[in-house]
């Protein structure tokens, strides 16, 4: 059971937090998307399973890359002129799946991850950390007093 000053965001899930809480998820392919918006003193944390999503959509969520985007910026109110000041960073996007006869660049880690920073930069929204790619899942834990974060790596069971 979660405390209720902890919030995990699964597969697909935007969370907020504020003073006093937690946020974190558990990441291999997905990519995880930190924003913290210092005027507020807000965070918001989203777990993307893929990147484009097929049709746009105002819903919140964050199945998508664009869709969680677009969410994090909603629910934590940034405006146009506030975009610059917000502080984002990615994590996730490893090679989960070990194909060793694609290209990198055609595992879904690394489709979602190059998707997420272009898609950052075009809106204006600076990333001031990333830890992308690789072999290994990834936890994630930010703590929404201190704007302090963690990003640990879980590495494989059995890797050789």
């Amino acid at each position: 059971m979660t405390p209720s000053n902890e919030h995990h965001a699964q597969i697909g899930q935007v969370k907020i937090g504020r003073h006093g809480e937690y946020l974190h998820a558990l990441l291999g392919s997905c990519i995880g998307i930190r924003f913290l918006h210092p005027d507020e003193g807000v965070y918001g944390l989203a777990h993307c399973l893929l990147s484009k999503s097929p049709k746009p959509t105002n819903q919140i969520g964050a199945r998508h890359v664009d869709q969680a985007i677009n969410s994090l910026v909603r629910l934590m109110d940034i405006g146009p002129e506030q975009r610059r000041r917000v502080n984002v960073f990615i994590a996730g996007g490893g090679n989960m799946t070990r194909a060793t006869d694609a290209p990198e660049d055609q595992l879904v880690g690394s489709i979602n991850s190059a998707f997420a920073k272009t898609l950052l930069r075009e809106r204006r929204l600076r990333v001031i950390h990333e830890e992308v790619g690789g072999c290994n899942a990834r936890k994630v834990i930010i703590d929404c007093s201190t704007g302090e974060f963690e990003i640990k790596t879980i590495p494989r069971i059995g890797a050789a």
